[in-house]
């Protein structure tokens, strides 16, 4: 049986709303009259059963008009980002042997032999004139509904092929761990050509026969505001949008009540982030763990601890298991090893590759996920890492090896490197090292552009640096945890006018942090611009790591009267707690140490209040001269005086 027979036999009543999107309003018996008109618009096309779809489009109602149209006719479908570039979608439409691609009206790719091209504009009147046929036949369990591409070393896209049976196993074994009922309220703010947003939360509210009420873009303030709105019970995000929810001031009020349950999954939350937003809208929010090939298959629990740093347990009927990577032996509770997964939602292997289909699976038929992990004693899974070099920047896979491809292609590059960093908006961020051909005269501006011709946005390197070579191990590989150390290495600058906004967003969270104040965001946002925009005596350092904002010091002047000359006084030191432990305090305190010997002054001082243990004992850690306990002082020798002979 296909998947959409299974789904739509859920649907009992047609009159029930099944989702909304602006003015646009569809009960359950419009989108069964929409799937049929796909059905009739594909089998018009002269499309047979096993003819694959592909479907290029912005988010829109007409994506799961085909996609379940689709389905139900047993044709593969082909998700993709709408943003991809015209090279991005030849390749998955030459790959798949699609017949009938659904596109952009601003996508020119090269079509492969036997495919026509259906356009956004056109598409729906095409759907409107279509006739409505209801699909008929059996589909087979095993058969691929969705290829969905994701992409390893070798820096190819690979065609993860997901069955009827796969999509009904990932759907509904979320239904119970979720507790999924028809009175939920969705509020959809995921795009739709991947697993998060179709699978977990699209076709999850249809098997629940939920409703679901989709929004544009995603604007933190807006979402808010639509989820107090529409009385919305659920949301799933992604933890850029967690992040973006607690950076917002706390004059914004939101009645999230009547939320039940909030999910965060395609890359990891940070634990500041789980925390910070508990504390701010009174809700834990539910980490999980999947990847294309295998849906999702960890879970915190809906009752239960849901742990910071955690992507849960197995969900029913599937099989987590770590094991070493090398010798294939399990591992022991609390150490490290390759996450293995077995079970019902398992991929059935990748599109016209044996060979990466093989080495995916292990002996006992167990998906090789390539993330490594641990488990704790009571079973909850921690991932500390990956085999290979997968960047997540903003909930979207970014695979470094294809963003090299593309760079190597340009003819003034010799070598690049591309790896991800730790980035506090996004997750990660990728950056990228570029070895130049003898002669080049190319600006990185320029390869900056070259690349976002090639590239989608959010694959395209954030930072760039040119190097004279790339570090090499013996073998002669390129060592990119040496490559990613170096950028990770925190860099220190004078503030600029531009950091006003992150400096604020620093005080603000530097005062509830060590004192519990809750300051007024204007009066922070006023208070760093005044050191901006008149003369107060006061100046800021800013800390980056790759690039991002990391850290912040202020430093107003004194007149030392016994020296004849001034003293420094450290204010406002605060760091990203992502990037707390990785020397950021350091290279703030030996900043300012440096700037002030440079400038002639006669020492750095900072005052911390006795009562606060915290900051004290960091300051400690910095070696500041600990016994003056509410006085830390680092003075200088000193200088030399010329003498008369």
């Amino acid at each position: 049986m296909s998947w959409y027979q299974r789904l739509s036999a859920r649907w009992d009543d047609s009159s029930r709303i099944a989702l909304t999107n602006g003015d646009l309003t569809v009960t359950y018996g419009d989108l069964t009259e929409r799937v049929h008109r796909a059905c009739g618009l594909l089998q018009q096309a002269g499309l047979e059963p096993g003819d694959v779809v592909a479907i290029q489009l912005p988010r829109s109602i007409e994506i799961l008009d085909l996609v379940l149209g689709a389905t139900a006719l047993g044709m593969p479908v082909v998700p993709m980002n709408d943003r991809y570039t015209d090279a991005e979608v030849s390749y998955q439409l030459a790959d798949s042997f699609a017949k009938l691609a659904f596109l952009s009206d601003g996508t020119a790719p090269e079509l492969p032999p036997g495919c026509r091209v259906v356009r956004a504009s056109a598409l729906p009147r095409a759907l409107a004139d279509a006739p409505a046929r209801k699909p008929t036949g059996t589909v087979p369990d095993d058969a691929t509904a969705i290829i969905g591409y994701t992409s390893g070393t070798t820096g190819r896209p690979k065609g993860a092929l997901i069955t009827h049976a796969n999509l009904t196993a990932i759907v509904s074994g979320l239904h119970g761990a979720w507790r999924w009922s028809r009175e939920d309220r969705l509020l959809h703010a995921l795009p739709l050509f991947h697993i998060h947003g179709l699978f977990v939360a699209q076709f999850g509210a249809l098997w629940a026969n939920a409703r679901t009420d989709w929004v544009g873009r995603f604007d933190a303030v807006d979402t808010l505001r639509a989820i107090d709105r529409l009385g919305s019970t659920l949301f799933m995000g992604v933890p850029t949008f967690y992040q973006r929810f607690i950076e917002l001031p706390d004059a914004l009020r939101f009645d999230l009540s009547r939320v039940r349950l909030f999910t965060c999954g395609s890359a990891p939350l940070p634990a500041h982030v789980l925390d910070g937003f508990e504390r701010r809208f009174g809700h834990r929010v539910l980490e999980r763990y999947g990847m294309t090939e295998v849906g999702i298959v960890l879970s915190n629990p809906y009752e239960g601890a849901r742990r910071a740093g955690a992507v849960g347990l197995p969900l029913p009927g599937v099989e987590a298991t770590l094991a070493d990577p090398v010798t294939d032996a399990p591992t022991a509770d609390g150490d490290v090893g390759e996450l293995r997964i077995g079970g019902p939602t398992v991929f059935r292997g990748y599109l016209n590759n044996p060979e990466k289909t093989a080495g995916s699976f292990d002996a006992n038929g167990r998906v090789r996920t390539g993330d490594l992990a641990t488990r704790d004693a009571d079973g909850y899974f921690r991932i500390v890492g990956r085999l290979r070099d997968l960047v997540i920047a903003g909930g979207l896979n970014v695979y470094p090896s294809e963003v090299e491809a593309v760079l190597l292609d340009h003819p003034d590059v010799a070598e690049v490197a591309c790896v991800g960093v730790i980035d506090v908006d996004l997750g990660e961020r990728l950056v990228a090292d570029v070895v130049w051909k003898p002669g080049a005269t190319l600006a990185m501006e320029a390869l900056d552009a070259w690349a976002r011709q090639r590239l989608a946005p959010y694959k395209t390197p954030r930072a760039w640096r040119t190097v004279s070579s790339l570090p090499r191990n013996a073998m002669g590989k390129v060592d990119k945890t040496l490559i990613r150390a170096e950028w990770e290495m925190p860099r220190v600058r004078g503030g600029l006018a531009a950091d006003v906004s992150a400096i604020a967003r620093g005080n603000l969270a530097l005062a509830l942090e060590s004192e519990g104040l809750r300051l007024e965001a204007e009066t922070a946002f006023e208070g760093a611009r005044a050191v901006f925009d008149r003369n107060v005596g006061a100046r800021y350092f800013v800390a980056e790591v790759a690039g991002a904002y990391a850290g912040q010091c202020m430093v107003t002047t004194e007149w030392s009267d016994w020296r004849a000359r001034q003293i420094w006084w450290l204010q406002s030191v605060y760091v990203h707690p992502a990037y707390r432990k990785r020397g950021v305090f350091k290279a703030l305190y030996k900043a300012v140490v440096d700037g002030a010997r440079t400038s002639g002054a006669s020492g750095v001082r900072l005052y911390v209040d006795r009562s606060n243990t915290r900051a004290i004992d960091v300051y400690r850690r910095q070696q500041m001269n600990g016994d003056h306990y509410m006085l830390f002082e680092t003075m200088f020798a000193e200088p030399e005086k010329a003498v008369d002979r």
